[in-house]
């Protein structure tokens, strides 16, 4: 059994917590980024339309990724905190 109120399971519900916020942060702002009128161009040969490079492809992609990624992290880490195990009585073992 783990135990879950140790100072190593919190540091690490604490670290997943955090961790998950940046990659959620950060994928979202890749996202947005890819999403925005400078990442798409408009090439006009016999007709116009809007043309997305593939790098920015990557990059929403990337984005979508570490944005999943992180509300994994992030639900992991808080569930992990919510449900512990309540602390066993150490004075009432009776015989």
């Amino acid at each position: 059994m783990i135990d879950t109120h140790s100072r190593g399971y919190l540091l690490a519900a604490r670290r997943m917590v955090w961790c998950g916020i940046l990659l959620l942060v950060l994928g979202l702002a890749a996202i947005a980024a890819a999403a925005s009128d400078g990442a798409i161009s408009w090439e006009c040969d016999p007709t116009c339309r809007r043309v997305e490079s593939g790098l920015w492809n990557t990059v929403e992609l990337g984005g979508a990724v570490s944005a999943g990624t992180g509300s994994v992290l992030l639900v992991a880490g808080f569930l992990m905190v919510m449900l512990r195990r309540p602390r066993p009585e150490s004075g009432s073992g009776g015989g």
